[in-house]
């Protein structure tokens, strides 16, 4: 009967440790939930559209913030590229927000390898190397992955907009693409700049899809083009730009007094799900795109300066790694890492999701009440069995 009761005994203690530990942690899980202000636990959501965090710099002092930031990029590892044109230099982040490098020629000049207005950045899926506009100079400066200076290619307008895909490069000036190896040998050009269809007047916005269709966002003409490798027209929606509204200011532009579902189209990517992603300086959004005509589907964001609303927003990146997209957040001098519905991405990304999402934090606590909550299950079925054991062996005794 002692071996029993001992046996009674420590079941119950195992019980109610295991039962205690359930409470403990299922107070925490509800300490980090209710800490949702706090960006580095909870995400926050917007009209489906989740915030999961904002880059701002690599310090606090002014000199070390990012001041209206106006393009963005994504390398293969994840890390992110944002263009600081006012100081001259690419701010360089992991894919954790931490802050890993700052590519940046001192002063800034016209000299090799040097850069005085980096105005926009693209990054080569291949190999990682970096390309980057700079207006002023009028070169496409290349830095390899690690960020080192390559080369760089002269070019005869304003470097506005930069893409690269695996076989040539895209610069864009207001009103003319010109497409160059990687090496910078010159192919093709086309465009000029006006408002019939097929004419440009955009500066940031260019991508291309895997068949080298090439994708503008004709910001000025409140539109979006498509164009095929050699230049030809292939869409633009809508094909005549909207007269302008003297009686409305430029920033306040709406798509019911514009006549257009644009008010300002500054930059464009693709998703994971093949999906055109356009950012809209003026309307403060990100809005889904059929490639296939143009057609708007559905938006997300807003204006403001809190997470997850935007300020002027002048482009936009798709992580495939992770699943999310960077946005230039312009006026509120940071870029934020957002997600959206649909964007798919590779078989993995739901797992990288959690990986990378600030509901990570609640994984520890959550799988730990899991194990309490087994634990504390099995205790109670051994003690059920030792207790009708020991009663059994009793009445034995007894009889």
């Amino acid at each position: 009967m002692g071996y029993h009761r001992r046996s009674l005994t420590r079941s119950l203690l195992t019980l109610a440790i295991a039962i205690l530990l359930a409470v403990l942690v299922w107070l925490l899980t509800i300490f980090l939930h209710v800490q949702a202000e706090n960006p580095l636990l909870v995400p926050r959501t917007a009209d489906d559209m989740t915030w999961v965090r904002s880059l701002y710099g690599f310090g606090p002092a002014e000199d070390e913030q990012l001041a209206s930031p106006s393009s963005v990029a994504v390398a293969p590892d994840g890390r992110v590229y944002v263009t600081d044109p006012i100081r001259a230099r690419v701010m360089v982040f992991n894919s954790s927000g931490g802050f890993d490098s700052l590519l940046h020629t001192g002063a800034g000049g016209y000299l090799e390898g040097q850069f005085i207005r980096p105005e926009a950045v693209a990054v080569d899926q291949e190999n990682g190397e970096v390309f980057i506009a700079d207006s002023w100079a009028k070169k496409v400066i290349v830095f390899d992955a690690a960020g080192t200076f390559i080369r760089e290619m002269q070019v005869d307008v304003q470097a506005r907009g930069v893409w690269v895909d695996d076989s040539r490069v895209y610069v864009l000036d207001q009103g003319k693409i010109i497409i160059y190896t990687h090496n910078g040998d010159r192919l093709l050009d086309f465009g000029t700049r006006g408002v019939r269809p097929g004419q440009i007047d955009a500066y940031l916005g260019i991508t291309t899809d895997e068949a080298g269709r090439i994708y503008i966002a004709d910001a000025f003409n409140k539109r979006l083009q498509c164009f095929d490798g050699d230049g030809s027209l292939i869409w633009a929606n809508p094909e005549t730009p909207p007269a302008p509204d003297p009686s409305m200011e430029a920033t306040m532009t709406s798509s019911e007094t514009s006549g257009s579902v644009w008010d300002l189209p500054q930059d464009l990517c693709f998703d994971g799900a093949g999906r055109l992603i356009v950012v809209d300086a003026f309307r403060f959004e990100l809005v889904v795109v059929d490639p296939s005509t143009g057609e708007a589907l559905e938006s997300y964001g807003g204006f403001g300066r809190y997470d997850g609303q935007f300020h002027y927003p002048t482009s936009v990146a798709y992580d495939e790694l992770h699943d999310w997209f960077v946005v230039a957040d312009t006026q509120n001098n940071r870029a934020q890492i957002v997600r959206i519905p649909g964007s798919k991405g590779s078989v993995l990304a739901p797992v990288r999701r959690v990986a990378s999402s600030p509901w990570r934090y609640a994984l520890l606590p959550g799988s730990l009440m899991l194990g309490a909550a087994v634990l504390a299950v099995v205790s109670y079925v051994k003690m059920k069995r030792w207790t009708g054991a020991a009663i059994e062996i009793d009445e034995e005794i007894e009889e």
